[in-house]
């Protein structure tokens, strides 16, 4: 079990008990990493039970995978002395498709459709929408494939910065027909992706008050995991399912994380908070029971250089002992004797994370690295490191041509740096090559890194 666990669950700080009282009403927990987010909505959870402020049967648990939502039921059921189930825990795609079955003959009227759709699988999505960009791929401008689909996909929901990039270019006409042909390929099947269930089920409520009503009423709690990584439809959805008035709204995420902008995630709603739930008590947590002084200091210092965010500072509950260490790389294999070094030397078996951003420096690592690599190490991009920790973490290929990447706002990117840089409890090693003019790269730079 993980130490931040064991100290929340046994003993938890003032801020955390503050955030986590049995009470009603809308509020956000704004939590940085590793201080105890889902103990913390776990422990509100419970306490409402126990004051009487919602059975159960009568609470709706949002989140964004189904591993998050399992450990949030098993870790409540471990903890509560309560015996009833949990009305719902669940992504919110699983929520939307059972809402839209159990309410089909509404559903079905409000579509003009004789029949209730098919889901079609991610695969079969894929190979749909890989038929239809190979047609012809030069179109594209020598995009990659994949950053077609998930800009496709996700068009109408891209952030402000990314569609005003769009709309200049001839791109955009392009991805506006990739997704005309997919919406077409999916009326003539009678099939509904992931998305459409979310889009139909707010667009339900929405438009059919009844169903609204009884919604509403079956579910009078709703608590939110990761709300940085809220969608506008996920948005929609939430504004339905709570009602106008006696609102029981309890979100937890932080702004510092949010760095699912390509999958149309909109950080703005969790930092102006109050202009689409103006009622919302607010909650901070500050103290990061994961990783030592040292990289926590160094990490908020970075974060602090985004401008659109909110104000809160980490301290380190575990104090200092940590290790943060800067390595020059002239090449890839000079990279790759690093990391070899980083780990052969160290005679304990640390379980170490190596994130990069992006696969093709994972496969890199992996040809020039593999033979040296134990069990105790995790390869991964930085973006599948969300939620882990690793006693050392090595931060690999840091480079201006690679991290900031020059198609995403530059804010996202140091989001995605920080949340890499706090995966690491104990050790920090970040590899770096300087730019042709010699120079250090922008996020070494940031960093306070100067060589003597």
């Amino acid at each position: 079990m993980h130490l931040i666990r064991i100290i929340c669950m046994e003993q938890i700080n003032k801020n955390q008990a503050k955030a986590s009282s049995g009470t009603g009403g809308v509020s956000l927990v704004i939590a940085g990493a590793g201080t105890g987010k889902t103990t913390t909505m776990i422990r509100k959870i419970i306490n409402c039970i126990d004051a009487g402020i919602v059975t159960p049967e009568r609470i709706l648990i949002m989140t964004f995978s189904r591993k998050a939502a399992e450990e949030i039921r098993e870790r409540i059921s471990r903890n509560s002395s309560s015996t009833g189930e949990i009305g719902f825990a669940g992504t919110y795609h699983s929520f939307s498709l059972k809402l839209l079955k159990e309410y089909s003959s509404g559903y079905l009227i409000m579509k003009e459709q004789p029949s209730f759709p098919s889901v079609i699988r991610e695969e079969d999505k894929e190979k749909a929408m890989r038929n239809i960009v190979m047609r012809d791929p030069g179109r594209f401008s020598g995009v990659p494939y994949d950053a077609v689909l998930s800009i496709a996909e996700n068009l109408e929901r891209l952030p402000d910065y990314m569609m005003k990039k769009l709309r200049n270019s001839p791109l955009y006409n392009e991805l506006l027909n990739v997704k005309d042909e997919y919406r077409r390929y999916k009326a003539s099947g009678n099939l509904i992706d992931y998305e459409d269930m979310i889009d139909d089920a707010a667009l339900l409520l929405e438009t059919n008050p009844v169903i609204r009503s009884d919604v509403n009423s079956r579910f009078t709690y709703i608590f939110v995991d990761e709300f940085q990584d809220t969608s506008e439809n996920n948005l929609r959805l939430l504004n339905a399912l709570v009602p106008e008035t006696g609102r029981n709204l309890f979100m937890v995420g932080d702004d510092f994380q949010s760095i699912y902008a390509f999958r149309a995630a909109r950080v703005e709603y969790l930092i102006n908070i109050k202009k689409y739930f103006p009622e919302t008590e607010i909650h901070k947590l500050t103290m990061n029971y994961r990783s030592r002084k040292e990289i926590v200091n160094l990490s908020n210092r970075f974060i602090r250089l985004n401008r659109f965010r909110t104000d809160k500072s980490i301290k380190s509950f575990r104090g200092k002992g940590g290790r943060v260490i800067f390595h020059q790389a002239e090449n890839a294999i000079s990279e790759a004797g690093i990391i070899s070094r980083i780990i052969c030397r160290d005679s304990s078996t640390k379980n170490t994370g190596i994130l990069y951003r992006n696969n093709s420096q994972g496969e890199i690592i992996r040809k020039h690295s593999g033979q040296n690599l134990n069990d105790s190490v995790n390869l991964m991009t930085m973006h599948a490191s969300k939620g882990l920790e690793f006693e050392r973490v090595i931060i690999a290929g840091i480079s201006d041509r690679i991290i900031p990447d020059r198609a995403s706002d530059i804010e996202e990117e140091r989001r995605l740096f920080y949340v890499a840089m706090t995966r690491a409890k104990d050790e920090m090693h970040l590899i770096y090559y300087k730019n042709s003019n010699g120079r250090l790269p922008r996020f070494i730079w940031e960093l306070g890194f100067r060589e003597d």
